[in-house]
């Protein structure tokens, strides 16, 4: 599962946060997620979010947010550096 960079504030109730994920011009999305939801890795808040397109020239990366955003939109481009990618296992070389 790739992570985006995101802060994070109380929600409205005591299970949820209000997440905030910025684009690649630093405009601000937010949107409510379960506590449980967002990832603390390396002392950063993470949400979990689906890559739809690394754009190599510009290095930045379309992405899916678990759902919509307070704004309506559910898909921004994102900064690399804010994105974490898990690492590929490689798989054993059949002999």
């Amino acid at each position: 599962m790739a992570y985006v960079l995101c802060n994070i504030t109380d929600g409205l109730r005591p299970s949820e946060v209000t997440v905030e994920v910025r684009d690649v011009d630093g405009r601000p999305e937010f949107l409510r997620v379960h506590r449980e939801f967002v990832k603390n890795i390396n002392d950063r808040w993470r949400l979990p979010i689906g890559i739809v397109y690394h754009d190599r020239a510009k290095d930045q990366f379309w992405i899916e947010l678990p759902h919509e955003a307070d704004s309506g939109i559910n898909r921004l481009w994102a900064a690399s550096t804010n994105i974490l990618e898990p690492r590929q296992r490689k798989e054993p070389a059949v002999t």
